[in-house]
């Protein structure tokens, strides 16, 4: 209940001060926006404060393979996400914080960044992005698909407590940093995570864009499979299916090692995007290694004529802003593929389908620059081995309020 009426503290506070009339600075003048949320800064810069926050509403259905129960249908209606964000800067040093109401309420991001040496080289502390990917460095408000690809699931970093090294020019990214290896209330240990990725931007010119990069993470802790959803996430009782491999009962891996390519286009209002990943966890105590590798082909088109924007901060795709009064409208296809057939054969390890491929077709609606409707047809097809079925279909939907 207290998640719940954090919302309304906020608007509440907020409307008392709007009554309360007449607003003086004893410094600097203030800029105030309400464009894509509430933003206020000085005129010198040295000041800047931002509210803003996602909403996300889904809706799913799925069988076949994507549903745990053979032979059944599986659907849900559920908040994806919802997160209150705030962000800005005092003098050399910007904030952000970013704070999960589903899931019984939990930090997402919280971090503070040294600004004092430019954009080319900034010093972040916190939990954070570590930045591995692209697909998975982009906001997920902005990702084309409804949900991100399996290998770049599988090989998810999350948001983790440490120091992160990165800037930018037109021409490059990079960032190098140190974090726990995972946030987990219940582990004691301090378990690290080095996570490094350089992107190139040999074409960068408006609209036309050539990206190319790299990434890699090796992690310490303790791990028990490696694998993803096929297209598809359930609910809060998680009922979509996995494709992955992973140890018996009470053994763990102690180490996980992976590494990715990645390139991407954008010609005007289309856009293109690639990944190939590969990863492999230790074995601890003489245990076999799990393994996996995969990959994914999108390409996009916005039907309306805009071009999806980039930030070369966290070289990522971003936002897609209509230009018209009746929105924006895009239209794309996905094909992806997991392979956990890399893992040694052991009766240690229990593999949930050996490979996995989906096809994701889909289209979004930008009804303006806050409120975003996705619908999604996924088919999957893997050769599990627990079930009398090797496929699948899902429809998802989502709408989306970011501001």
């Amino acid at each position: 209940m207290k998640v719940k009426l954090i919302p309304l503290a906020i608007a509440t506070a907020f409307a008392a001060q709007v009554q309360a009339g007449t607003v003086t600075s004893d410094g600097a003048d203030i800029i105030i926006k309400t464009k894509g949320g509430f933003e206020a800064k000085t005129a010198d810069g040295d000041y800047e404060f931002k509210i803003g926050g996602r909403i996300q509403l889904d809706y799913n259905s799925y069988d076949g393979v994507i549903n745990k129960e053979e032979g059944e249908t599986g659907s849900d209606l559920f908040f994806r996400r919802g997160r209150i964000e705030m962000k800005g800067k005092i003098k050399d040093w910007g904030y952000e914080a970013s704070y999960n109401l589903t899931d019984s309420g939990s930090i997402d991001q919280l971090n503070t960044t040294y600004l004092g040496w430019g954009k080319t080289a900034l010093l972040t502390f916190g939990q954070q992005k570590e930045n591995f990917g692209l697909e998975d460095t982009g906001s997920s408000k902005w990702t084309t698909a409804i949900e991100r690809s399996l290998p770049a699931s599988a090989f998810d970093t999350g948001n983790t407590v440490g120091i992160k090294f990165h800037g930018a020019t037109d021409l490059i990214t990079y960032n190098l940093g140190v974090f726990k290896s995972a946030i987990d209330a219940d582990d004691n240990s301090l378990d690290t995570a080095v996570t490094g990725r350089f992107v190139i931007r040999p074409v960068n010119t408006g609209d036309t864009l050539v990206h190319l990069g790299v990434g890699y993470s090796m992690r310490d802790g303790e791990f028990d499979e490696i694998g993803a959803r096929l297209g598809v996430r359930g609910g809060e009782d998680k009922t979509a299916n996995k494709v992955k491999a992973e140890y018996n009962s009470g053994l763990m891996g102690d180490e996980m090692k992976f590494w990715n390519l990645e390139a991407a286009a954008n010609l005007g209002s289309v856009h293109l995007m690639a990944e190939y990943f590969d990863g492999e966890v230790t074995g601890a105590s003489n245990l076999p290694d799990l393994a996996a590798d995969g990959y994914y082909f999108q390409a996009g088109w916005i039907v309306t004529g805009e071009s999806r924007k980039y930030k070369n901060g966290i070289a990522a795709f971003d936002s897609v802003k209509p230009k018209g009064a009746n929105g924006a409208w895009e239209v794309f296809a996905r094909y992806d593929s997991l392979d956990v057939t890399g893992s040694d054969s052991s009766p240690l390890i229990d593999l949930t389908g050996e490979e996995a491929d989906t096809i994701t077709l889909g289209v979004n609606w930008y009804m303006n620059s806050a409120v975003k409707i996705a619908v999604n047809y996924v088919h999957a097809e893997t050769d599990v081995e627990k079930s009398g079925e090797d496929d699948g279909d899902a429809l998802t939907a989502r709408l989306q309020i970011a501001f």
